[in-house]
């Protein structure tokens, strides 16, 4: 008889709701007390939790590969997320396609239809003096942003739906490939209304480019939408709401800035190494290897677990304080490490920039009016209600 082979386990259930209302505690004593672990949520996975491990996993294309999907649970997608879940050399050249428009040079031409998004979002609370700034501000604008660069001339509001309902049931695999198909089918009619036709926009660029001189196939051009429409909102929206509450509840932190506007790209960094708004991203074993004495085996789920990584005693003294004043560059692992590093990043930190400086410009002394209210789902994590008061414009 074979004898049943020993793992540390850790009984990690990103499906439990609650879980995320005290998810840094536990990925904490995670790490402290089994750094790799096996849970058998959701089918089983292994858990890598140090920061080195996370990084060495995410560089090591040919051992994790990103081909058998990136979400424990799965989705219910009917496509692959482009390129996120294509190894080399397809996904070397569709990010080659994409990245060039999400450039900090690139999004320069951008900067003042993103001011006017958020301007206009601000603009009806500031004679009211109070708000819930996540269902007031973080909600509308990430994916007004990306609807503007990509050219969707939709409702925003039918557009977050979508996104939403299609995270939010992950985990249900009946719901799951509802959502996924209704999301599909709206992003059908956006690429099909630009095939053949003149380019317009940056999606209608998408649409009708080509590469090694063939059009690409409608099976990846509509994961790659997808992807740019979630992941270009939905994180940025946990991402500006964690920022606020930080320079609300931070001591001090709040007239440092406003003295000093060079910190906020600091501010921006520490708010996304402790609160990343995607704290874990999954991998499959291809080749046999081990992590710390573990044995992992081809076939089987990794999850990279960034919101423990961001957090690691080792990379990061004292890490559960808020520290702008961190010593060397805050190289945390929120955006990701490597070839699939988020390619939205300068979209993000850009949003959350102009966001912050409207803050300081036009809500200097805002504060909580009511207790925050955290949330996410099985691989987000932020604050789902921010209640504030400030003092209204004209008093």
């Amino acid at each position: 008889m074979t004898k049943p082979v020993e793992r540390a386990t850790f009984e990690l259930d990103n499906t439990d709701p609650e879980l995320l209302q005290h998810l840094h505690e536990t990925l904490g004593q995670m790490q402290g007390t089994c750094p790799v672990a096996w849970s058998s949520a959701s089918g089983g996975f292994w858990a890598l939790t140090k920061y080195d491990d996370v990084v060495t996993a995410s560089n090591d294309w040919e051992t994790f590969t990103v081909t058998r999907g990136i979400m424990i649970p799965p989705t219910g997608a009917s496509m692959p997320v482009i390129p996120a879940e294509l190894d080399p050399p397809r996904h070397t050249k569709l990010r080659k396609l994409v990245v060039p428009n999400f450039t900090d040079k690139a999004l320069r031409h951008w900067r003042p239809g993103l001011e006017k998004i958020i301007d206009d979002a601000f603009r009806p609370l500031l004679a009211v003096g109070r708000a819930d700034l996540v269902s007031d501000i973080t909600h509308p604008v990430p994916v007004l942003a990306i609807c503007l660069i990509l050219g969707i001339d939709s409702d925003w509001r039918r557009v977050r739906e979508l996104a939403a309902n299609f995270i939010q049931a992950t985990g249900q695999p009946a719901l799951a490939r509802q959502r996924a198909h209704e999301l599909e089918a709206y992003l059908e009619e956006e690429i099909e209304s630009r095939r053949g036709k003149p380019v317009e926009d940056l999606l209608g660029q998408y649409v009708n480019a080509r590469i090694d001189g063939a059009e690409i196939p409608a099976r990846e051009m509509l994961g790659l939408v997808q992807l740019m429409v979630v992941a270009g909102h939905e994180t940025t929206v946990n991402g500006m709401g964690t920022m606020i509450y930080r320079l609300i509840t931070e001591p001090g932190l709040r007239d440092r800035v406003l003295a000093d506007r060079t910190l906020i790209g600091q501010v921006i960094d520490e708010t996304l190494r402790l609160h990343p708004p995607v704290w874990n991203m999954g991998r499959t074993v291809a080749e046999q290897t081990q992590v710390r004495g573990e044995a992992l085996c081809p076939g089987e789920k990794v999850m990279l677990v960034y919101g423990a990584a961001n957090r690691d005693p080792e990379r990061f003294p004292e890490p559960d304080t808020f520290d702008i004043d961190r010593p060397g560059n805050n190289r945390h692992l929120t955006f990701g490490i490597g070839r699939h590093r988020c390619l939205g990043e300068p979209l993000a930190k850009l949003e959350l920039r102009l966001a912050l400086e409207y803050v300081l410009d036009h809500l200097p002394d805002v504060e909580l009016d009511g207790e925050p209210r955290w949330g996410g789902g099985t691989n987000q994590h932020g604050l789902r209600s921010l209640p504030v008061r400030f003092t209204p414009s004209g008093s």
